[in-house]
């Protein structure tokens, strides 16, 4: 049923305003935009698809890639999928000054020698640009070296914990990790008598769930399980009750899973009438709508999201924009942190290609402008984001708790700083946002 072990290594109502034709969609992305530019200065206006003049791009393309996994029990392809949705949203606006973005994205099962082959294939063969919007269990470990020797600086949302300490990734999300950590900080604050956690068993999943046993030894709280678990998840109920027994009642469960194997758990757990045994709290890919749809009244207020992004429902302007895109071009892609993502990722590159011209437009001018991104706001994220100058890079690092309440997510504690531990290095990141001024610090 599962594997059990020590700590190893150191997001809504759902309801949208009814949206009509495409010519409703191009209207609507029309308007101003929302995000920083190169430079580091940003505008604040209404958000759009590229030049928002409803106008198909029609000129030579310029090419992006991406690499993410896809198979059983760890699906990202919803990430890559609205970032694709998103140029395609551009490409119908005008693209970038009348150049259609090309999207190729190239799924992979978790073999070093199959990622290492694809990233080679998109700088070489497909001659990228850049790299964005990966989401991949492997990629930044297996090439970030290879980034780092052609002068790739890569745009990701990141799961291990390379894409978050090495010099030429710099992801939008803060990663499973960092988002297991915030989510045990809320079950601190919920006054928990014990802590355990239970992740995937993928690559890089001990280390994932390892910042909440340190979270719970920083708070003299007794850490009595850090377990792994098979994914797809086969036996719930029986990883349900484990859970809740090794925490004892008054304890608190810290999940780290995808939408579907995280639900099955709770699904269970409701089933068995441990919902008011412990207290439960979840990583950022629980702040979904295929979840919070699923999980009946007995858990309202009882399950606390770590939410790196904002409440799907809200109501910014780049929020909005990303609910419309969804609408639109990627209808069978749940709402929820993952698509947020993606849209993130695709707005950033989208906004620093349009500020270059077109003379930069090649590998390293666009590589060398994406390390100059600083202070890029939206409302999506709790700060602006950024890439910088840093040899690690977590510039996602503030973030929400959000519970269910009758079918949708509400927000139940604003935006916190994730806690800096022994070897996450955020005490050096946040002093080098103050001393660089990357996210308005």
């Amino acid at each position: 049923m599962s594997t059990s072990s020590g700590p190893k290594r150191p997001r809504f109502a759902l309801a949208l305003a009814v949206i009509g034709s495409l010519a409703v969609l191009t209207a609507a992305c029309g308007g101003g935009s929302t995000g920083g530019s190169t430079a580091g200065s940003s505008t604040t206006n209404a958000s759009k698809c590229g030049l928002g003049n409803g106008q198909k791009a029609t000129g030579a393309p310029l090419t992006l890639g991406a690499i993410v996994t896809k198979q059983p029990g760890t699906d990202f392809t919803g990430i890559t999928g609205m970032a694709q949705a998103y140029f395609s949203c551009v490409n119908d606006n005008g693209g970038i000054n009348g150049r259609p973005v090309k999207y190729i994205v190239e799924n992979e099962q978790t073999d070093p020698q199959q990622v290492a082959a694809l990233a080679t294939k998109l700088i070489d063969d497909d001659k990228v640009l850049a790299i964005v919007g990966s989401t991949s269990l492997i990629d930044c470990p297996v090439n970030h070296t290879l980034y780092e020797q052609r002068g790739f600086n890569v745009i990701v949302a990141g799961v291990p914990f390379a894409c978050f300490s090495t010099p030429n990734i710099a992801a939008v999300n803060m990663g499973p990790y960092y988002s297991s950590e915030g989510a045990a900080q809320y079950l601190v604050r919920q006054g928990v008598k014990t802590m355990v956690v239970a992740g995937a068993n993928v690559p890089g999943g001990d280390h994932d769930i390892s910042g909440v046993t340190a979270i719970a030894k920083a708070n003299n709280i007794p850490s009595k399980g850090a377990f792994l678990e098979n994914v797809p998840i086969s036996d719930a109920s029986g990883i349900a009750v484990q859970l809740t027994q090794a925490a004892g009642d008054g304890g608190g469960v810290v999940l780290n899973f995808t939408p579907p194997e995280g639900l099955k758990i709770l699904q269970a757990a409701e089933q068995q009438g441990l919902v008011d045994k412990v207290k439960w709290a979840w990583s950022t890919p629980g702040n979904d709508a295929s979840v919070v749809q699923a999980l009946g009244p007995a858990w309202n207020g009882k399950l606390g999201v770590n939410a790196e992004l904002n409440l799907v429902d809200s109501t910014g302007p780049d929020n909005e924009l990303y609910q419309k895109i969804t609408k639109q071009y990627a209808p069978t892609i749940p709402l929820g942190s993952f698509g947020q993502m993606g849209f993130v990722a695709a707005d950033i590159i989208t906004h620093t290609l349009l500020g270059l011209p077109a003379d930069q437009l090649t590998p390293q001018g666009v590589n060398a402008a994406i390390r100059q991104i600083k202070n890029f706001k939206t409302d999506i994220l709790c700060k602006p984001w950024y890439y910088g100058d840093l040899q690690v890079h977590v510039p996602n690092n503030a973030d929400r708790t959000v519970v269910p309440q009758n079918h949708v997510f509400i927000q139940k504690e604003g935006c916190f700083d994730i806690a800096p531990l022994p070897g996450n290095n955020l005490d050096t990141i946040r002093q080098q946002e103050k001393s660089q001024g990357l996210n308005g610090s």
